[in-house]
């Protein structure tokens, strides 16, 4: 946030603040400081500084996004969270066991992070103010530019505002020494190694970074950029199957315990030792979907019956019920705290 700020004024994008303690609740933001959004101060501090009047419609943003959250974390998330820790507890899982993990890591960290925008979001209408959303449906995107234009959008657009663009604008001055390839092939290689970096100070964050940057370029070489839309449904469900797959092995590369241990079960472990071990991959896979099925239902409520209000309504009521009966005292943190 201050980077980004510090950033904005020398630009002059935004003027700097004289009130210091609006300042410093934007910094210290207590739903924000842990995991985001990373809200520009364009949004967020210019809310601080101007006057506010509390109106009722924003608690009735804030119980749809407070439950959401919850639902997402303690019903969707902490439950998953058993099944792919089993599975990447295991020394040298089989083929199909990695993929059922990764499927569920795939849901779970989905679940989990954008349960925590969701509460972030909701405690911050309850303090009148409306801060960023973080996620816009990212495992419907077709091309990985889209699917970060969709997923952790405002690190995304940092990312993309303070280091792509001013790299890229800094090579394009330079294109007589540069060849055009470089041009092109630099901004997101650079960009996602520093996010990966960003995540963690590992090699396998560093090398989850790098993917993606080499997923982008290839798509650049290919002519696929930005929100590309194919004619045709079924090249659509061609090129959604491609990037979901994508996403899950990125996943994969991101939740291993290393990158040697990827490696082993990706080269040397078969595809399932034993009819019951496919069975349970089977069954793992049938749970995780099942879950992955309740935030489907609601992306049908939101896009198709949206004027159905009690639908939506039965829709939460089960929700919190579930809530009420998931919720426990040993609850683990947020995967996006450790980051």
């Amino acid at each position: 946030k201050k980077i980004g700020y510090l950033l904005d004024v020398q630009r002059g994008t935004f003027q700097p603040t004289r009130d210091f303690v609006a300042f410093a609740a934007y910094v210290s933001f207590f739903p924000q400081v842990l995991s985001g959004p990373i809200d520009r101060p364009q949004k967020l501090l210019t809310q601080l500084v101007e006057p506010r009047v509390w109106k009722s419609a924003n608690f009735y943003n804030a119980w749809q996004l407070l439950i959401m959250g919850f639902f997402k974390k303690i019903v969707i998330s902490n439950t998953v969270n058993v099944i792919v820790n089993q599975i990447f507890g295991i020394e040298q899982p089989s083929k199909v066991l990695l993929l059922a993990g990764g499927l569920g890591f795939t849901l779970q960290i989905l679940a989990d992070f954008s349960s925590y925008t969701d509460i972030s979001r909701g405690l911050s209408f309850l303090l009148g103010l409306e801060t960023s959303e973080n996620f816009n449906r990212p495992y419907l995107a077709l091309t990985p530019g889209e699917f970060w234009n969709r997923w952790h959008i405002s690190l995304s657009s940092w990312l993309r505002d303070y280091i792509f663009f001013p790299l890229r604008r800094v090579l394009l001055k330079r294109k007589d020494i540069f060849p055009e390839i470089l041009i092109q092939s630099i901004p997101p290689l650079v960009t996602f190694f520093i996010s990966g970096l960003w995540h963690g100070a590992g090699w396998k964050y560093i090398v989850w970074g790098v993917y993606y940057g080499l997923l982008i370029i290839l798509y650049q070489i290919l002519g696929v950029r930005g929100n590309w839309d194919p004619k045709g449904m079924f090249k659509q469900l061609i090129a959604w199957l491609a990037m979901f797959s994508m996403i899950v092995f990125g996943w994969l590369i991101f939740r291993a315990n290393s990158l040697s241990w990827l490696w082993n079960a990706l080269t040397h472990t078969p595809f399932y030792r034993n009819p019951q071990e496919l069975t349970a991959s089977f069954v793992l896979m049938g749970m995780i979907g099942f879950y992955a099925s309740l935030l489907f239902v609601k992306f049908l409520l939101d896009r198709y019956f949206e004027k159905y209000t009690s639908l939506q309504a039965f829709y939460y009521v089960c929700a919190t019920l579930t809530i009420i009966i998931f919720i426990n005292s040993t609850s683990p943190d947020f995967i996006y705290f450790k980051f």
